[in-house]
């Protein structure tokens, strides 16, 4: 609860809701017996769009996240991986989280697309691991994801 803001989460029930379709995972990580966080993903055809990468609060900085990407890489070596982050603005309250989140994506092998995902709750930028952002696949991604209800717009 504390990775993502209130106004960026999905409900639980909308989560389960939607993990229902055969392309849709959601994952509780572990290690060994230790709960480090989870991950949500949907799975495209060219596409691996990651909802959600919350790893616990006492273990951040241990190297799981960065786990994880790569996990996903090796599963899924011929698809681009897509992450929205809350856009950085130096007006930002949070705006030093914003920073440390692009770098760490960065360094994880991501890189900045110039487009935005745009909801009813603001905006966010998208990234990937990809060579060129796959904006038809993200879109199909969200659509799938969402049974198509989820309304957005992709944009510069």
């Amino acid at each position: 609860m504390s990775a993502f803001p209130a106004w960026e989460r999905f409900s639980l029930p909308s989560l389960l809701v939607m993990s229902l379709r055969p392309s849709v995972k959601f994952h509780a990580l572990y290690d060994g017996d230790v709960f480090c966080g989870l991950a949500y993903y949907v799975e495209g055809d060219e596409t691996v769009y990651l909802t959600y990468l919350a790893i616990n609060k006492q273990l951040r900085g241990q190297g799981y996240g960065s786990k994880v990407l790569s996990l996903l890489e090796d599963r899924f070596p011929d698809k681009q991986i897509i992450i929205d982050i809350e856009p950085v603005v130096s007006s930002a309250k949070n705006y030093k989280q914003r920073v440390s989140r692009l770098k760490f994506y960065e360094k994880n092998g991501f890189h900045r697309t110039k487009q935005m995902l745009k909801d009813q709750d603001g905006e966010f930028e998208t990234l990937t691991t990809g060579k060129k952002f796959n904006k038809p696949g993200f879109i199909k991604d969200l659509k799938k994801m969402s049974f198509g209800f989820y309304q957005f717009k992709i944009e510069k």
